[in-house]
């Protein structure tokens, strides 16, 4: 079922009586841009509060080399979804296909080897119940994003029947839990559904995995209202203009250590 029972449980009872939205993804006036760039959900929803990472790597054109703490987020999610994107006919199987995901990772991939294999088993259990059960899961589908102002297509973790779902990682001594960037990709994703194929979609989940003393899953429910859904599209604008005019959007005040452009931004 990929979502445990209980959060299963919490989305129904947390739509009970229904939901209403005035923003939706159908509406063309309550979604339309304000400026011809359409950046991607990621730009939108990165953890620079002033973007200035989006202007570093579209406008100025600054490359950077990715950092540990990336590519272990990038393996968590890719070890997470194994089970689901590749499939597995008998348990034999499972051992080669973990290493054929971690493999790919080099020396990141060994250190973490034991916490990787854990969440992968998790998942593999997840896989299992979504076998038993027939619950139509999608990994990384491709959704046009273009009718609501974002990049040819958008690519949540998963689409759970029309429930997306968003994966977010930590390495041990840097778990940070703080999703709130999540819920707005969340929220991006079911505009994009919306405006796809006429489905409201006002519930999302954000799965936290955290390896630091221990690996754990943290399922949280996101209610995609009428407030995320405008700041998703407040965003947008925002990190378009700045693409589109060149501007400089500054320092952040709190730039993340593990931003790839903290070396650029502060020397």
């Amino acid at each position: 079922m990929v979502l445990p029972r209980w959060v299963w449980d919490y989305v129904r009872v947390t739509m009970e009586g229904g939901s209403y939205a005035e923003v939706r993804g159908w509406f063309r006036d309550a979604v339309a841009p304000r400026h011809g760039v359409r950046p991607s959900v990621s730009e939108v929803t990165s953890p620079c509060s002033t973007k200035r990472d989006v202007y570093l790597r579209r406008v100025a054109k600054v490359n950077i080399s990715s950092s540990d703490i990336l590519v272990f987020g990038r393996l968590v999610h890719e070890v997470f979804l194994a089970p689901f994107r590749y499939g597995f006919s008998s348990f034999s199987e499972l051992d080669s296909l973990f290493n054929k995901v971690i493999n790919d990772y080099g020396d990141v991939g060994a250190r973490h080897r034991d916490a990787l294999y854990e969440v992968f088993m998790k998942a593999v259990g997840l896989a299992l119940q979504v076998r038993e059960e027939g619950v139509p899961v999608s990994v990384e589908p491709l959704i046009p994003g273009a009718l609501i102002g974002f990049s040819d297509f958008v690519r949540p973790d998963l689409l759970v029947g029309f429930i997306p779902v968003e994966i977010v990682s930590s390495l041990p001594g840097n778990d940070d839990s703080s999703m709130g960037r999540k819920d707005l990709a969340i929220a991006a994703y079911a505009l994009a559904v919306e405006a796809w194929v006429g489905h409201p979609v006002d519930i999302g989940v954000v799965l936290h995995i955290g390896v630091n003393g221990g690996v754990r899953f943290v399922w949280r429910v996101v209610r995609v209202d009428d407030g995320l859904r405008r700041a998703v599209l407040d965003l947008r604008d925002y990190v378009a203009r700045i693409i589109e005019h060149g501007d400089d959007p500054g320092v952040a005040g709190n730039c993340p250590k593990t931003c790839p452009f903290y070396g650029v931004c502060h020397g």
